[in-house]
Protein backbone atom coordinates (compact mmCIF):
# COMPACT_ATOMS: atom_id res chain seq x y z
CA UNK A 1 0.00 0.00 0.00
CA UNK A 2 1.20 3.35 -0.70
CA UNK A 3 1.67 5.83 2.31
CA UNK A 4 -1.95 7.82 1.14
CA UNK A 5 -3.38 4.41 1.12
CA UNK A 6 -1.95 3.69 4.62
CA UNK A 7 -3.22 6.69 6.00
CA UNK A 8 -6.73 6.08 5.79
CA UNK A 9 -7.04 2.91 7.92
CA UNK A 10 -6.59 3.40 11.82
CA UNK A 11 -4.26 0.32 13.25
CA UNK A 12 -1.95 -0.64 14.91
CA UNK A 13 1.33 -1.05 13.66
CA UNK A 14 2.65 -4.86 14.20
CA UNK A 15 6.23 -5.87 12.68
CA UNK A 16 6.21 -9.55 11.20
CA UNK A 17 7.54 -11.36 14.56
CA UNK A 18 4.84 -9.09 16.54
CA UNK A 19 2.14 -10.27 14.10
CA UNK A 20 3.15 -14.10 14.49
CA UNK A 21 3.40 -13.78 17.72
CA UNK A 22 0.12 -11.83 18.48
CA UNK A 23 -1.82 -13.87 16.00
CA UNK A 24 -0.33 -17.07 17.09
CA UNK A 25 -1.19 -16.38 20.90
CA UNK A 26 -4.69 -15.68 19.71
CA UNK A 27 -5.02 -18.88 18.20
CA UNK A 28 -3.51 -21.11 20.89
CA UNK A 29 -5.62 -19.42 23.13
CA UNK A 30 -9.06 -19.84 22.14
CA UNK A 31 -7.90 -23.35 20.54
CA UNK A 32 -6.43 -24.44 24.03
CA UNK A 33 -9.93 -22.37 25.92
CA UNK A 34 -12.22 -24.59 24.17
CA UNK A 35 -10.53 -27.67 24.47
CA UNK A 36 -9.68 -27.78 27.98
CA UNK A 37 -13.25 -26.45 28.90
CA UNK A 38 -14.54 -29.69 26.94
CA UNK A 39 -12.36 -32.25 29.32
CA UNK A 40 -13.18 -29.78 32.32
CA UNK A 41 -15.36 -31.35 35.31
CA UNK A 42 -17.58 -28.64 36.29
CA UNK A 43 -16.63 -26.56 39.63
CA UNK A 44 -12.75 -27.38 39.17
CA UNK A 45 -11.61 -24.39 40.83
CA UNK A 46 -8.50 -22.71 39.62
CA UNK A 47 -8.53 -24.93 36.16
CA UNK A 48 -12.01 -22.62 35.52
CA UNK A 49 -9.87 -19.61 36.18
CA UNK A 50 -6.93 -20.38 34.03
CA UNK A 51 -9.10 -21.24 31.30
CA UNK A 52 -11.19 -18.10 31.58
CA UNK A 53 -8.02 -16.27 31.88
CA UNK A 54 -7.18 -18.14 28.39
CA UNK A 55 -10.57 -17.01 27.23
CA UNK A 56 -10.63 -13.49 27.93
CA UNK A 57 -6.74 -12.70 26.98
CA UNK A 58 -7.40 -14.79 23.65
CA UNK A 59 -10.27 -13.04 22.83
CA UNK A 60 -8.62 -9.55 23.52
CA UNK A 61 -5.32 -10.62 21.31
CA UNK A 62 -7.85 -11.60 18.74
CA UNK A 63 -9.60 -8.00 18.90
CA UNK A 64 -6.10 -6.83 18.96
CA UNK A 65 -4.62 -8.65 16.07
CA UNK A 66 -7.48 -7.51 13.87
CA UNK A 67 -7.02 -4.34 14.63
CA UNK A 68 -3.32 -4.23 13.44
CA UNK A 69 -1.19 -4.29 10.81
CA UNK A 70 -2.26 -8.11 8.94
CA UNK A 71 -5.84 -7.82 10.26
CA UNK A 72 -6.55 -4.51 8.54
CA UNK A 73 -4.31 -5.90 5.75
CA UNK A 74 -6.61 -8.79 5.45
CA UNK A 75 -9.55 -6.47 5.57
CA UNK A 76 -8.32 -4.04 3.08
CA UNK A 77 -10.63 -2.87 -0.38
CA UNK A 78 -9.23 -4.43 -3.51
CA UNK A 79 -8.27 -1.13 -4.49
CA UNK A 80 -5.87 -0.36 -1.65
CA UNK A 81 -3.94 -3.23 -2.38
CA UNK A 82 -1.32 -3.54 -5.04
CA UNK A 83 -1.20 -7.14 -7.02
CA UNK A 84 1.31 -8.88 -4.72
CA UNK A 85 -0.41 -8.04 -1.49
CA UNK A 86 -3.66 -9.04 -3.45
CA UNK A 87 -2.45 -12.53 -3.79
CA UNK A 88 -0.67 -12.54 -0.87
CA UNK A 89 -4.39 -12.03 0.79
CA UNK A 90 -6.35 -14.39 -1.65
CA UNK A 91 -4.03 -17.03 -0.35
CA UNK A 92 -4.56 -16.32 2.98
CA UNK A 93 -8.52 -16.35 2.86
CA UNK A 94 -8.18 -19.45 0.98
CA UNK A 95 -6.17 -20.88 3.39
CA UNK A 96 -8.21 -19.67 6.36
CA UNK A 97 -11.45 -20.95 4.51
CA UNK A 98 -9.69 -24.51 4.22
CA UNK A 99 -9.10 -24.14 7.62
CA UNK A 100 -12.99 -22.93 8.80
CA UNK A 101 -14.61 -25.12 6.65
CA UNK A 102 -13.07 -28.11 8.46
CA UNK A 103 -13.77 -26.98 11.50
CA UNK A 104 -17.27 -26.95 10.35
CA UNK A 105 -17.52 -30.53 9.18
CA UNK A 106 -15.68 -31.57 12.57
CA UNK A 107 -18.16 -29.58 14.22
CA UNK A 108 -20.87 -31.07 12.51
CA UNK A 109 -19.93 -34.81 12.77
CA UNK A 110 -18.12 -35.29 15.82
CA UNK A 111 -21.59 -34.77 17.97
CA UNK A 112 -23.28 -36.82 15.49
CA UNK A 113 -20.26 -39.75 15.89
CA UNK A 114 -20.61 -39.22 19.99
CA UNK A 115 -24.43 -39.48 19.83
CA UNK A 116 -24.55 -42.62 17.41
CA UNK A 117 -21.69 -44.49 19.02
CA UNK A 118 -21.46 -43.71 22.63
CA UNK A 119 -25.79 -42.11 23.42
CA UNK A 120 -24.12 -39.05 24.33
CA UNK A 121 -24.45 -35.47 23.13
CA UNK A 122 -22.84 -32.43 23.64
CA UNK A 123 -24.98 -29.52 25.48
CA UNK A 124 -25.67 -26.16 24.04
CA UNK A 125 -23.25 -24.63 25.90
CA UNK A 126 -20.82 -26.43 24.33
CA UNK A 127 -21.91 -25.66 20.33
CA UNK A 128 -22.53 -21.66 21.77
CA UNK A 129 -18.72 -21.88 22.78
CA UNK A 130 -17.36 -23.75 19.45
CA UNK A 131 -19.13 -20.84 17.41
CA UNK A 132 -17.36 -18.60 19.37
CA UNK A 133 -14.21 -20.57 18.54
CA UNK A 134 -14.95 -19.92 15.11
CA UNK A 135 -15.65 -16.83 14.70
CA UNK A 136 -12.33 -15.67 16.86
CA UNK A 137 -10.58 -18.19 14.33
CA UNK A 138 -12.51 -16.39 11.50
CA UNK A 139 -11.54 -13.20 12.80
CA UNK A 140 -7.41 -13.71 12.80
CA UNK A 141 -6.66 -16.79 10.57
CA UNK A 142 -6.84 -14.84 7.34
CA UNK A 143 -4.25 -11.63 8.81
CA UNK A 144 -2.44 -14.17 10.76
CA UNK A 145 -1.83 -16.38 7.56
CA UNK A 146 -0.31 -12.95 5.90
CA UNK A 147 1.70 -12.58 8.61
CA UNK A 148 3.41 -15.75 9.00
CA UNK A 149 4.22 -15.37 4.97
CA UNK A 150 6.21 -11.91 5.63
CA UNK A 151 9.78 -12.14 6.36
CA UNK A 152 11.19 -10.73 9.99
CA UNK A 153 13.08 -7.49 9.08
CA UNK A 154 16.99 -8.37 10.73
Amino acid sequence: MTDTQTARFARINLSPRMGKLLGGYALVAMHGWFAIKLGLPFASGGAELAVGVAAITGMLASIGFFLGTYGVLANAPDAALDERELAQRNRAYFGAFKYLVAMTIAGGMVPEFLAKLFNFELSVGVLKNFILLMFTTALVLPGFLIAWAERDEA
